[in-house]
């Protein structure tokens, strides 16, 4: 495999581009119904990269509440997916219904806009 066969590759990985923003946002770990504090440090519409103090396994199921356009808080089912002993953690939404993926859809569109 050549080098521009594995960056192919990798760029493949990807279905939504990701978009770099700076967002507070709390998230629960489903199975203990413990909220917790983190920092977006990009999303897309496939997922999240959370950076927090909190020790997370990867498959733990969270619920990422992101502020939603108008106020209020927008609820997504999803999963951690990637760890690091830097508190990194890449988190996958799971199955969003159509709505839930209009309003992440805004919200990406509003903050990468600033």
């Amino acid at each position: 495999m050549s080098d521009g066969d594995a960056g192919e590759l990798h760029v493949d990985r990807r279905r939504y581009p990701r978009f770099n923003i700076k967002l507070p946002v709390e998230f629960t770990v489903v199975d203990e119904s413990r909220r917790c504090r983190a920092m977006v440090d990009n999303i897309s519409l496939a997922g999240v990269l959370l950076l927090t103090d909190e020790a997370l396994a990867q498959g733990t199921r969270v619920v990422v509440h992101l502020p939603a356009r108008g106020g209020g808080w927008l609820d997504v089912n999803a999963q951690i997916v990637r760890t690091s002993v830097v508190g990194e953690f890449g988190v996958a939404f799971v199955s969003m219904t159509e709505d839930e993926l209009e309003r992440v859809t805004a919200l990406v569109e509003a903050r990468s806009a600033l």
